[in-house]
C-alpha cells in the first residue's frame, strides 16, 4: 500500500478506537500473545525516514507500525477496519482493528 492511500485511510479513522494486537513471530517467542490494548486514535504521522507510521493515543504516546511496501494493508472484517502490517526484521505481526 502506498503512503498516499494509507494517509487517506488513516485520516478517516482519527478519533476511532484502536484494538491493537502485536504478535511475536520469532522462533523463540512465548506461545501466548500479548493482550489486546484498546486506545483511541488521537492523531497519526509518518516518521522522518518514512518507514513507520506513528499512531498516537494522546499527544505523546504512540505505537510505531512499519509501512514497507507490500507489508501493510487494510481489510474490512465484521464491521471493523483492520490494518495489518508485517515487520520481517523484527519478526512481529501488527493487527490493529479500528471501530467507530
Amino acid at each position: 500500500m502506498n503512503k498516499l492511500l494509507l494517509a487517506e485511510q488513516l485520516s478517516q479513522l482519527t478519533d476511532w478506537t484502536m484494538r491493537i494486537c502485536i504478535k511475536d513471530l520469532a522462533e523463540d517467542a512465548l506461545p501466548e500473545s500479548a493482550p489486546v490494548i484498546e486506545k483511541p486514535l488521537a492523531k497519526w504521522e509518518f516518521t522522518e525516514e518514512g518507514e513507520h507510521v506513528r499512531l498516537y493515543f494522546n499527544h505523546c504516546q504512540f505505537v510505531a507500525v512499519p509501512i514497507w511496501e507490500n507489508e501493510v494493508g487494510f481489510t474490512n472484517h465484521q464491521g471493523e477496519i483492520v490494518l495489518t502490517a508485517h515487520d520481517r526484521r523484527g519478526k512481529l505481526l501488527y493487527r490493529i482493528a479500528f471501530v467507530s
